[in-house]
């Protein structure tokens, strides 16, 4: 199924992994962005189906935080990816209504098996 994605990842390697991955399925349109700026500028020319939002993306705004504003003005999914497993931080990021978490560590099995999930929900949800 062809999906565009957008990643969202502040770490060069996880990103560059991620998009590696995605790219190589074949069917997938992938962009990436590894700040708040930066992601919600490409989302000016550019509306994924789903959007791969690290958390913790450095500094200014967080994971959180930018899917919250993206949900609002664009309403693309949000999964969140994240390192953080501790309470109050899912707790908080529930509330951005993502559709999936995918916890990091991530190898390629992982990723292919949750993203097979975050397409299915995609059709569900009718974003596909």
């Amino acid at each position: 199924m062809k999906c565009s994605i957008l990643i969202v990842e502040d770490n060069f390697i996880i990103q560059m992994f991620l998009e590696e991955i995605l790219l190589g399925c074949g069917e997938h349109t992938v962009k990436t962005a590894n700040n708040a700026d930066k992601a919600l500028q490409v989302l000016e020319d550019f509306k994924p189906h789903v959007i791969l939002m690290d958390i913790g993306i450095g500094p200014g705004l967080d994971g959180i935080e930018v899917a919250e504003i993206i949900k609002e003005k664009y309403n693309i999914p949000i999964v969140f990816l994240t390192g953080n497993s501790d309470q109050a931080t899912i707790v908080r990021a529930h509330k951005a209504d993502p559709i999936h978490f995918i916890f990091k560590p991530i190898d390629e099995c992982k990723l292919l098996t949750e993203f097979a999930v975050i397409e299915e929900k995609l059709v569900e949800l009718s974003f596909m």
